[in-house]
């Protein structure tokens, strides 16, 4: 039944890649766009089903004194990884991915020790539960029992980010960085760290980082997205701009980036397209207030004393 519902969605992005494939209009690429993000959604909610069937099976185990095995079949990672390698590179021999890249990658996800599973599991789901304290105690054991799981740092250190115990954070991140070889990864590392210093209003090195993680990976998109807030927070609002327009080419539907596009470009005295982009951010999240604020500003800056006053009495409506 479940592999059914795998086959589908697999099915689905190979429409979307023969889709894209075929040079589409931009109504048809943003149909398709939708649709690969629908998918992704659906795989999201499956990852969230997973956690909570193992804290479920981990419950069993203690009440009822059995232990499953949590080792995965030998090979099992690497015929899913290099099958879907196959698929996409089935006329060109040369691999995408060498195997000692996704030696790595299973390394990064291998855990010796039942215990060090179970902890790490326990803080998997309270930090899905904004549980921080309990999820970094987690952490910390996974990383004392096992302290070559590097994934396991990745994780502390952004628990002790969110929790903002800034310095643990940057021990954990740099130890991450300097010992991965993974791009994505890799990235992540470098948005984590700028992340901490844009909280600690170090922007421009907070710039360097967010630079950083999309030299290293051109597709992280949320690496755009912060370098466009770091801009405008220096000024720089032509250069925020453009990488608005970079993250917003990726994530369409994301109403944030609208947002902030068109609060840029009113700084550039550029109207009609923050305008336009209120607008998108407006359709995408109705409920949200402060694009209509942005939006009664600017027409009442324009003069539009009637749109103005609209968006201003539907702020009243909403709050009231």
């Amino acid at each position: 039944m479940f592999s059914q519902s795998f086959a589908s969605i697999f099915n689905s992005m190979q429409e979307i890649e023969k889709g894209l494939k075929e040079n589409p209009d931009q109504q048809e690429k943003e149909r398709l766009r939708y649709r690969l993000l629908e998918l992704r959604n659906v795989m999201d909610q499956c990852v969230k089903y997973w956690l909570h069937f193992e804290e479920k099976v981990n419950k069993l185990q203690q009440d009822y004194g059995f232990t499953l095995p949590d080792a995965l079949p030998d090979g099992f990672l690497q015929d899913v990884e290099f099958q879907d390698l196959q698929l996409e590179n089935e006329n060109d021999p040369e691999p995408l991915i060498s195997k000692d890249i996704v030696a790595e990658k299973h390394s990064l996800l291998k855990l010796e020790s039942e215990q060090g599973m179970d902890s790490f599991r326990k803080g998997l789901g309270f930090w899905d539960l904004a549980m921080l304290k309990e999820a970094i105690t987690e952490f910390e054991k996974v990383i004392e029992l096992e302290p070559n799981f590097i994934f396991g740092h990745f994780c502390l250190g952004l628990a002790y980010s969110q929790q903002g115990l800034y310095n643990q954070a940057l021990s954990k991140l740099r130890l991450v960085k300097a010992l991965a070889r993974d791009p994505q990864l890799i990235s992540f590392v470098y948005n984590a760290i700028g992340n901490i210093y844009a909280a600690e209003r170090k922007y421009t090195a907070a710039l360097n980082e967010f630079i950083l993680s999309v030299e290293e990976d051109p597709q992280f998109f949320i690496g755009y997205f912060n370098i466009g807030a770091i801009y405008f927070n220096l000024g720089r609002y032509r250069d925020s701009v453009g990488a608005f327009k970079k993250a917003q080419a990726a994530m369409p539907h994301d109403w944030e980036i609208c947002y902030n596009l068109g609060r840029a470009y009113a700084q550039e005295s550029e109207y009609i397209k923050a305008l336009e982009s209120f607008k998108k951010a407006l359709s995408l999240n109705p409920e949200e207030t402060k694009i209509l604020f942005e939006m009664g500003i600017l027409y009442e800056y324009l003069g539009d004393k009637k749109n103005a006053n609209h968006c201003f009495n539907s702020i009243i409506k909403k709050v009231n």
